[in-house]
């Protein structure tokens, strides 16, 4: 009856302590003899793995006698228990583990020179989390996953000094951070950097179909956006709306539409190949040679009819321009009706809105202006600002040349007032652009 009460007490503390504490308790009953004590006293022998570092309380001694020895990897906790009162009968062995912060009580019905043995060990700790951590990866269930590796290497006794735990984690933490990314950009149908994402999640895990299958989805979506932004840049060329073009030639480029996965498809996809990135045309050579960029103008105004105008009227760059204007009477030496004038101004150019349908450049000058009276005696000067427009009318969609017309507006401040050279002045010009 004692050893059968024993064994069911000894059944359920393995039970509990092995689902809900992770250590096993169990009597050898190979193990039996008689206690080498100096008196009456029982003995209870625990062996233990060195690692759990036990600590023993009874509840019928106030203080126990414990030797310890180190055998092997285990310890052998070696406990005499005095027998000489009857209450002893009723003693309960708390056995006490701070590895697990877990304790189990053993019941003892030892007589004098009673010994009795007790194997302590823990279940697997380790493998189990560690195992169920490579499944839920594999499963693409990434937090759980992480959660099982943490507690296979925070929490588990029996982890191994050496191990990759902290590089799986590390690899976990990279993939939810790469779905957040590529979640975020396809969204926003930013499909070149998804594409870019869930490719890089597919790399960490290949059993990820889902980042698989969306890394196919967004690359055959960037090879139809492709397809678009070169039909538009070629569309906008033909148009002269050179910097839409040219924004579209950028995006292309960025969502490297020329790579040879996305260039098989292009081929096949677009009617006309001659249209693909690899063909498109240096952007700024293009535009040097259509933008038809020098004009030349014959210029008349009422005091000065004879002259002429040059520069440059570049669509994105400041240029110069340069205008010289006389009349016949400054080369006459005889006396006319009109005073000799002449006219010289430099100043710079600029386009204010680059559309094919504005074909409009502001000129902005400084010059000179000088006048003789009509007898030739004396010489009067003025400075002469001026500012104007240039209009250029292309001969054609992808034209060599053009008709440029100009208009002037000046206003001439005397050097010494004296009221013969008149303040306002305009000048108006025709001539080609090419």
């Amino acid at each position: 009856m004692k050893k059968t009460f024993i064994i069911l007490l000894l059944f359920f503390g393995a039970f509990f302590s092995g689902v809900a504490q992770d250590l096993i308790f169990e009597q050898d009953y190979k193990r039996t003899g008689t206690c080498f004590s100096l008196g009456t006293e029982a003995c209870v022998t625990i062996i233990a793995n060195n690692y759990l570092e036990l600590t023993f309380e009874s509840n019928v001694d106030s203080t126990l006698k414990i030797a310890e020895a180190l055998v092997g990897q285990n310890i052998e906790y070696l406990i005499y228990l005095p027998t000489d009162k009857i209450e002893y009968f009723d003693r309960i062995l708390t056995v006490y583990c701070p590895a697990f912060n877990k304790k189990v009580h053993i019941p003892l019905l030892l007589g004098p020179k009673d010994s009795e043995f007790y194997l302590v060990s823990a279940t697997e700790c380790f493998k189990p989390h560690f195992e169920k951590g490579v499944a839920l990866f594999k499963k693409c269930l990434y937090n759980d996953a992480k959660e099982e590796f943490f507690i296979a290497k925070e929490d588990c006794f029996d982890t191994p000094p050496i191990n990759d735990i902290a590089k799986r984690i590390k690899v976990i933490d990279s993939i939810l951070m790469l779905q957040k990314l590529a979640k975020v950009t396809y969204e926003l149908l930013d499909y070149k950097k998804a594409e870019v994402y869930y490719k890089q999640i597919h790399a960490l895990n290949k059993d990820d179909s889902f980042a698989e299958q969306r890394y196919m989805e967004c690359r055959n979506e960037n090879i139809n956006y492709c397809e678009m932004y070169i039909n538009f840049a070629k569309n906008y060329e033909l148009n002269h709306e050179y910097e839409k073009s040219k924004l579209l030639e950028k995006k292309a480029l960025e969502n490297k539409c020329n790579n040879d996965s996305n260039t098989e498809k292009l081929d096949v996809d677009i009617p006309n190949k001659e249209m693909s990135v690899q063909d498109f045309p240096n952007e700024q050579s293009k535009a040097k040679k259509r933008e038809i960029a020098f004009a030349i103008t014959y210029q008349w105004s009422w005091r000065a009819p004879f002259g002429i105008s040059m520069g440059g009227y570049k669509d994105r760059k400041l240029s110069a321009y340069f205008t010289f204007l006389f009349n016949t009477e400054f080369f006459s030496t005889k006396q006319t009706k009109r005073a000799p004038e002449f006219d010289a101004t430099i100043g710079l150019t600029a386009r204010p809105v680059n559309n094919k349908y504005v074909p409009i450049w502001l000129t902005i000058g400084a010059g000179y202006t000088g006048i003789t009276n009509i007898k030739g005696s004396s010489f009067y000067h003025a400075f002469s600002p001026e500012i104007g427009v240039l209009i250029k009318i292309p001969f054609g969609r992808e034209p060599k040349a053009g008709l440029a017309i100009k208009y002037n507006f000046q206003y001439r401040v005397e050097l010494f007032s004296h009221g013969i050279i008149k303040p306002v002045n305009h000048a108006v010009g025709l001539g080609f652009c090419f």
